[in-house]
């Protein structure tokens, strides 16, 4: 994990490359800007076997994060440098959760297991470059793909455990900065040999975790402290429509 200095730093180094970038654009005469939608598959193993402990002590079977959709929506500003190279910068934003309520049996009777795990927020800011072998063509554009940033992500476990007799439950926050990098390759497909206006694909690898011990609140807490591991290490793909102006 990393902390607010190294943020701010990169925060400013991506602003002053920014502002260079477009003077130095000037002589090439190009900008583009995408917006994607990108499905994300993280290994969140750590997280998935604390899901999995809770299924095998209660007899439930709550979905983990290998069972739903991890989407996300994303823009790209990129500064055209060289023939055949871009610099820029990438904001990704994404939020969801996953919950169930199951009825178990324990020795006061039935009752009612609620659990949830919610991902208020997750975004990442990445400083990008972009190599392009064929800039100019007018039906497909193959590109291959790099980029350095910082995320920040902020997550709650709920447990609660309720019926006539019992109320039961368990409390984790937990939130953060970490370093994120991410590779990979893709296409802008130009809608006609004439339009500015592009369709995008691609696909890239993603190597992002953070892992902290924070505190565990209520009766159902394994020990005091526990460990919160968001690992977003992992494969993505987006799909996107960009503009070159």
């Amino acid at each position: 994990m990393i902390g607010m200095d190294f943020g701010r730093l990169l925060c400013s180094s991506a602003f002053a490359l920014c502002v260079a970038l477009p003077a130095a654009a000037q002589s090439v005469g190009e900008r583009s800007f995408t917006f994607y939608v990108q499905q994300a598959w993280p290994k969140q193993t750590t997280t998935n076997d604390q899901i999995r402990d809770v299924n095998r002590a209660f007899g439930t079977n709550f979905d983990d994060w290998s069972d739903v959709p991890n989407l996300s929506i994303g823009g790209q500003l990129l500064w055209r440098v060289a023939p055949d190279w871009r610099l820029g910068v990438q904001v990704d934003y994404g939020a969801g959760s996953i919950s169930g309520k199951q009825t178990v049996l324990t020795e006061a009777g039935p009752a009612k297991l609620s659990f949830e795990q919610r991902y208020d927020i997750y975004a990442d800011f990445y400083a990008v470059t972009l190599w392009n072998p064929w800039p100019d063509s007018k039906r497909v554009r193959p590109f291959l793909y790099g980029g350095a940033g910082v995320a920040y992500e902020s997550d709650e476990t709920t447990l609660r455990l309720r019926n006539e007799f019992i109320d039961s439950g368990l409390r984790v926050e937990n939130d953060g900065w970490f370093p994120t990098f991410t590779a990979g390759l893709g296409a802008d497909v130009p809608l006609s040999s004439q339009s500015p206006w592009y369709f995008e694909f691609g696909v890239a690898y993603v190597w992002a975790r953070m892992t902290n011990h924070v505190p565990a609140k209520g009766d159902l807490a394994p020990s005091p402290i526990v460990t919160a591991d968001t690992d977003l290490t992992g494969p993505n793909f987006w799909l996107g429509i960009g503009r070159q102006f």
